[in-house]
Formats: C-alpha cells, sequence, structure tokens
C-alpha cells in the first residue's frame, strides 16, 4: 500500500489522465494516481462510466470519464469539493466548442489535464494483441474483438491521434511520454509532480503503478515496432505517420500543438503551417 505523506494541500483540482487506448494510458493513469495518493490526496471513486473491464468482467475500481464535455467535468470539479486532488482516465475526445472552457479551468488550477502518448506503430501492435486476446477469450463482442489485423489498428489509431493533438494543444497541458512512463519512471514522475505542485515517494508510486495497479499490460517492450515491423512495413508505417513521429516523439515541437490550438479557437482564420498529422 501506498505510504501518505503527512502534508496536505489546500487546493481542488480534478486531473484528467487521457490517453489513446493500448498506448500505456492505465499505467500513466496509475502512476498519476500513485502521486497523489501518496501526497495526500486519497482517490475516492467520484466517476466510472464503464460497466465493465476489458476481459468482460467488473469494472475497474478507478475513475473513469468516457464522455468529456463541460457540464460533466464542471459537476466532478464540484463534487470533488475543496482540498481535494482526484484523476480520472479518459480516451474521450475533446469537442471544438469545449477547448476554450477547459483552457479557462485550466488556468483557474481546477482543472490538469495530462496528455500521455506513445509511439502510433506501437500503439498499433498492441492493439492487434488486444484485437486477437479478445476474440480468443470472448468471440466478437468486445471492445477489440473487430480489430483483426494492423492495417485496421493503423486506421483506428490515425483517428485518435487527432483527438491526443486536441487534448495536448490545450494551454497547460502536461505531455507524457510512455517511453518515460514505462522505462524512466522517475522521469515521469517527476514531470508530474512539477505540474501538479506535489512531492512524493518515488518508490512507493512505483510499487504501487508496476507491482500493485491492474494496468492491462500486453507485452511492455519498448519500442517493440523495431522488432516486429519487416524492413518494408518500418518504411511504409514511418511515411504514414511522419507528423507525429518527427513533431511528438522526437522533438516534442510545441509549435505543432499550437497549430492545433489556433485551428480550434479560430477556425475560419487562414492556416498557419502545417496542421497535418
Amino acid at each position: 500500500m501506498l505510504r501518505r505523506c503527512a502534508f496536505r494541500y489546500s487546493i481542488s483540482m480534478l486531473v484528467i489522465s487521457y490517453g489513446i487506448p493500448k498506448s500505456g494510458s492505465t499505467l500513466a493513469f496509475e502512476l498519476i494516481r500513485g502521486i497523489l495518493e501518496n501526497a495526500g490526496h486519497p482517490q475516492e471513486v467520484v466517476h466510472n462510466s464503464r460497466t465493465r473491464g476489458e476481459d468482460g468482467g467488473e469494472a475497474p475500481k478507478r475513475n473513469f470519464l468516457a464522455k468529456a464535455d463541460r457540464e460533466i467535468v464542471a459537476g466532478l470539479i464540484a463534487k470533488i469539493g475543496p482540498g481535494r486532488i482526484i484523476a480520472v482516465k479518459s480516451h474521450a475526445r475533446l469537442e471544438r466548442e469545449d477547448f476554450a472552457w477547459f483552457e479557462e479551468r485550466q488556468r483557474a488550477g481546477e482543472l490538469k489535464v495530462i496528455a500521455s502518448f506513445r509511439d502510433p506503430r506501437d500503439v498499433a501492435l498492441s492493439l492487434v494483441d488486444a484485437g486477437r486476446k479478445s476474440r480468443e477469450l470472448h468471440g466478437g463482442d468486445r471492445a477489440f474483438a473487430r480489430i483483426g489485423d494492423l492495417d485496421q489498428a493503423l486506421r483506428r489509431v490515425e483517428k485518435r491521434i487527432k483527438d491526443f493533438r486536441r487534448w495536448a494543444a490545450l494551454e497547460g497541458t502536461l505531455r507524457l511520454n510512455y517511453e518515460d512512463v514505462a522505462f524512466q519512471p522517475d522521469k515521469a514522475i517527476a514531470a508530474v509532480e512539477q505540474a501538479l505542485g506535489l512531492s512524493a515517494d518515488h518508490d512507493a508510486v512505483k510499487r504501487h503503478a508496476f507491482d500493485e495497479a491492474s494496468t492491462q499490460r500486453n507485452k511492455g517492450v519498448s519500442r517493440r515496432h523495431e522488432q516486429e515491423l519487416d524492413e518494408a512495413q518500418a518504411k511504409i508505417l514511418r511515411r504514414r505517420f511522419r507528423s507525429f513521429l518527427r513533431n511528438v516523439c522526437e522533438r516534442d515541437q510545441q509549435r505543432w500543438f499550437d497549430i492545433c490550438r489556433e485551428r480550434v479557437l479560430h477556425p475560419k482564420a487562414p492556416p498557419a503551417g502545417d496542421a497535418s498529422v
């Protein structure tokens, strides 16, 4: 169990941990949850949109947000009450009409978005694994069962990248790389601590995220595409995701996110730079 620090903070905040499905988003969320618990903010389940888990059993006892509009999020902020910080996991889309409101809440300190990401080639391979596992266990009636091959997985990832870019473009959002979360967790923990203004016992947080929490891990391999894609596939996928790989995974180009932000806030304005994904 996590050892909670004695010091408590007098702020109240909702932390939305966003990630593309099968991108290591659950591990990122549990790392965040572990930091909050250890820093003296017990993580009560205040909202869980899921009625069952990936395996068809009872839904995990964690906060999960299936839809993230201003009405739902405002209600959660009010429900949390003063002096608490609660984290929720989400794969939801951030709608254009809610974007400015979410930024206002971040500026006010009532909301913090942490958007985790992973190399899209690795996400696609993980989705293929999840599809195969889902069909073996349950047939065709579970979330990933329709993902039968790599091409189907790639199309799904491409759609989700647009959602990630919008969440990550919010002014004040922290972006977390799966490679740090999974393989350099102290670096990821430090980034979350700084973003939330908290301090936690790193060893206790890592025990929670890696040993105690249920994180739905498939293989947990760094840069697995380098081992599993042949030369032709690697070339095609490098070209297919070149903008994301260049601007997010390799260089962390703030300008790429700023272009998205301007297009969301000012959709009728002339194009500004490369807005491709």
